[in-house]
């Protein structure tokens, strides 16, 4: 009879780079040795994981996410402040972005509790707040834009970083904030956040081959470079897609090949929720050389994740428990709140086929706060 304590390390290796983060996680409990195995350098990289979706938890202290492969709800603890309190702005590369009522901003990866405080939106240099006896926020003004923020919730728009945090320490984040959706940025170790002075208004951010990539409402493609303490940027393209109606909400991805692609996301707000054409969604690639959007009918063997997470685009073949050539897509609308802010979410699939929704098995659909996508991950 085998003795699986008694495999070897590179064996080891070879099994921990086939498991899923909750197989691993599961694997750490076999014995002493494969515990010991989890925590040496030799065990190699996971494979790529697909996302689970974060939701809101039973409690003040806990968080469920939802694995569309195993089709199981996970329930998992998080570090203070509470995370009923705060609200998710953000994730990538395994980490969730947060805002609480206090507008402090964390970095958490929720696997593995490790957080990071990043600097409170107040540093931006227009910001004028109002505290109540408690501490909390009840108030602040964008001087800037003149506009009177009375919820704190309704300030951040989508935080993306640029790599997951290390021991390096060596990360850039950039947000879109505001009802007039600016951008704004910070490196690890700042103090406060930096603005950006554009005329735009944005809709989305990627990064990508060590750049930021952002498209504006009116369909400008930007890229973002870091230099120093600034961000040197151009227009890749002034554009508009083919096709595309006004209004909605304009996602960038990238496919498994590397393209950069485009979503038009239209959602009507006044239908029937259950109508399974009350969201459209297109999806258009970017020709590099001619710097022009081009159609694209089918997603083939690729499925894509939108919502206040970094957009992702995941093979079919890799995962084939995902449904190819289709969106899985969730609410992103933060400015909702009273008793509103518990209203049935937009959570489910699109299939560019024949172009229906149809919901997610397994899910409900009330939660504060609106639920994303996240990559587990124990980085």
């Amino acid at each position: 009879m085998v003795n699986w304590s008694e495999l070897t390390k590179d064996i080891l290796g070879m099994i921990h780079g086939e498991l899923s983060v909750s197989d691993y996680i599961r694997s750490r409990a076999v014995c002493k040795q494969w515990n010991l195995a989890s925590k040496f350098e030799y065990r190699r990289r996971l494979k790529p994981q697909a996302p689970w979706l974060m939701l809101s938890g039973d409690n003040n202290s806990t968080v469920k996410f939802f694995s569309i492969i195993e089709r199981k709800t996970y329930k998992i603890r998080c570090p203070q402040p509470t995370i009923r309190k705060r609200i998710y702005v953000g994730s990538c590369h395994g980490w969730l972005a947060t805002l609480d009522e206090r507008c402090n901003m964390h970095l958490l990866n929720p696997l593995t509790g490790a957080q990071i405080l990043l600097p409170s939106v107040l540093s931006l240099p227009f910001i004028r707040h109002d505290y109540n006896l408690e501490g909390q926020i009840i108030n602040f003004n964008a001087e800037r834009d003149r506009t009177h923020y009375s919820l704190w919730l309704k300030f951040i728009r989508k935080v993306v970083l640029s790599k997951a945090p290390d021991a390096d320490n060596d990360f850039t984040i950039l947000m879109i904030y505001s009802q007039w959706c600016k951008l704004a940025f910070t490196c690890a170790g700042d103090k406060a956040w930096t603005s950006i002075s554009s005329p735009y208004h944005y809709s989305d951010i990627i990064y990508r081959n060590a750049k930021f990539y952002t498209i504006s409402g009116c369909q400008i493609l930007e890229v973002w470079e870091p230099h120093e303490l600034a961000f040197q940027h151009s227009i890749v393209n002034s554009d508009s897609p083919p096709d595309v109606l006004l209004g909605g909400v304009y996602y960038l991805a990238e496919s498994v090949d590397g393209t950069l692609m485009l979503v038009h996301k239209n959602q009507n707000k006044c239908g029937p929720r259950n109508n399974p054409k009350n969201i459209m969604c297109m999806v258009f690639s970017l020709d590099e050389q001619a710097r022009k959007w081009k159609r694209v009918e089918k997603l083939r063997e690729q499925a894509l994740f939108l919502g206040t997470n970094q957009s992702m685009c995941l093979s079919t073949t890799d995962s084939p428990e995902l449904k190819q050539n289709c969106i899985y897509y969730t609410d992103d609308i933060l400015d909702i709140y009273g008793v509103n802010k518990y209203m049935r979410r937009h959570i489910g699939i699109f299939y560019l086929e024949d172009e229906m929704t149809r919901p997610m098995e397994h899910l409900g659909y009330r939660y504060w706060s609106p639920p994303l996508w996240l990559t587990p991950s124990l980085s």
